[in-house]
């Protein structure tokens, strides 16, 4: 409440104070849990500030941008590293599960930095997206370099996510499915959502393109969960953007024809979707052109 009764002027200089608490992300790599826990209440409150203000706070957000891609750089580095074949001594052993558990640690800020991401550009894409193209794109082609990275990592089990689903569906939901393809994470953010508000704020052809080349290699990997979400998201951004998106349809349509034969129904299905949609859009049968 009262943060809403600040101007710019005066809330400019709180965020800063605020930034300064928080303490520096790369000096901060492996240091306590305590920073790892302030690293995360401040993009928990700046997910706060970003739904409340939406465009008001996005130079709020322009002031710590060189952390964003920070965050989502150790983030890629922890996630994206692929699996290790683990040899050695019962002691080394040990030594690389603490590792990984200072890893996950070093996870928290990850889900409300998504969240606060995905808010900022669902705003800035209502005023046309000047903010997302800022820089001669060169924001937007760093956050989309990170999240296309994300959309093929690999999500550990003992990762903390928040999500609104019951017990016993976390259960049969993977850590991946949560984070990245956004299963019962819609208001807590995830990958998936970031990458559709990131493709509805660029607002053109030449963005999209490597964009929709990201989400298609997704779709083509050979994990089936990232399939999943590579086709989840994809489905996601033709019901966003719409008609508009289907200059590149013809460029999605050998992979939504491998993935209606896919063995995971869910995907085969969401697939089918896309199809349809798209369909619909053009007002044309596609039958011919997936063949």
């Amino acid at each position: 409440a009262l943060v809403m009764k600040l101007s710019e002027a005066q809330l400019r200089p709180l965020y800063a104070r605020l930034r300064e608490w928080r303490g520096d992300i790369k000096n901060d790599k492996d240091s306590s849990s305590s920073s790892h826990v302030r690293r995360s209440a401040f993009w928990n409150l700046s997910a706060e500030l970003s739904k409340s203000l939406r465009s008001i706070f996005l130079p709020c957000l322009t002031s710590v941008i060189s952390d964003v891609f920070d965050e989502l750089e150790i983030a890629v580095s922890i996630l994206c590293k692929g699996s290790k074949t683990k040899v050695g001594s019962k002691r080394r052993k040990l030594e690389e599960s603490e590792g990984e558990d200072d890893d996950v640690d070093q996870l928290r800020p990850l889900q409300p930095l998504l969240l606060c991401l995905e808010l900022a550009l669902k705003a800035d894409a209502h005023e046309g997206g000047d903010w997302t193209r800022g820089d001669d794109n060169q924001r937007y082609n760093m956050l989309l370099n990170h999240l296309g990275k994300l959309l093929l990592s690999q999500i550990p089990s003992n990762m903390d996510v928040k999500s609104d689903l019951a017990p016993s569906e976390k259960q049969s939901a993977s850590k991946f499915q949560q984070i990245v393809q956004g299963v019962g994470t819609l208001e807590h953010g995830n990958v998936v959502g970031c990458l559709t508000s990131l493709a509805a704020a660029a607002g053109n052809e030449q963005l999209w393109k490597p964009l929709n080349f990201a989400v298609l290699e997704a779709c083509g990997h050979k994990r089936s969960e990232v399939r999943k979400a590579g086709i989840s998201c994809l489905l996601s951004i033709i019901e966003t953007i719409g008609e508009e998106y289907m200059v590149l349809l013809p460029e999605c349509l050998p992979v939504l024809s491998e993935l209606l034969e896919d063995g995971d129904e869910e995907v085969a299905g969401m697939a089918k979707e896309c199809v349809r949609q798209g369909e619909e859009l053009l007002g044309e049968s596609l039958e011919e052109s997936l063949r």
